[in-house]
């Protein structure tokens, strides 16, 4: 990565695999007591809920709590329908301090912008803003239902590049944790990195900027 960049450099993370902890695949993933507390577990509720409707609710075609009363229907359970939202919200907002950390760190260093680019509907991403202070440490949380598209779609990366204000793709520094996601930023003119972990982070903001 080349330090020397024409145009003010810009940090982009995404949320789930490099800021939260609790994602599918973790270690220690949000619906990890899932069937134990609501009596399905999450195999049930991605193929039924997840892979179908909620795809709609990313885009921010749909509403998250009106698609998934009607899942949770199914089950003789819409009548719960907010408290499932504040289990699955409050066990899937555990941000990386570490993470966030470097974060901060670059963009005191360098002077550069800091966004995220995740595939994420509106009422989780107000809920780890504004109430997990995720907001904090981010020029602006840029997420899919608010730009109505989802990575990998190259619309995706041309919508936030537009979003952030940022005329030239080179001056962007992409991190996911998701190849498919990476290599459509790339095709996109954007810098990108696979993510492996905090150490792979640290690195590469140390040559960034």
């Amino acid at each position: 990565m080349n330090a020397t960049l024409a145009h003010p450099p810009v940090l982009v993370l995404d949320i789930d695999g490099v800021i939260s902890l609790a994602h599918p695949g973790s270690a220690r993933p949000w619906y990890r007591d899932l069937e134990a507390d609501w009596g399905f577990g999450h195999d049930e509720i991605r193929r039924g809920y997840f892979e179908g409707v909620f795809l709609d609710v990313l885009r921010g075609r749909l509403d998250l709590y009106v698609t998934l009363n009607d899942w949770l229907a199914t089950k003789g359970l819409s009548d719960r329908l907010e408290e499932f939202v504040a289990y699955w919200f409050e066990r899937d907002a555990e941000l990386d301090a570490g993470v966030l950390a470097e974060a901060d760190a670059w963009r005191q260093r360098t002077g550069g912008r800091c966004f995220t680019a995740a595939n994420q509907e509106h009422h989780r991403i107000a809920y780890l803003r504004d109430h997990k202070g995720l907001g904090a440490h981010f020029d602006e949380v840029v997420y899919s239902a608010a730009l109505g598209v989802c990575k990998p779609d190259r619309v995706f990366f041309t919508n936030a590049q537009a979003r952030m204000g940022v005329t030239a793709a080179q001056s962007i520094l992409f991190v996911d944790d998701n190849a498919a996601n990476v290599d459509a930023a790339r095709a996109c003119g954007w810098r990108a990195m696979l993510y492996r972990g905090p150490d792979s982070l640290r690195e590469a903001l140390a040559r960034w900027g």
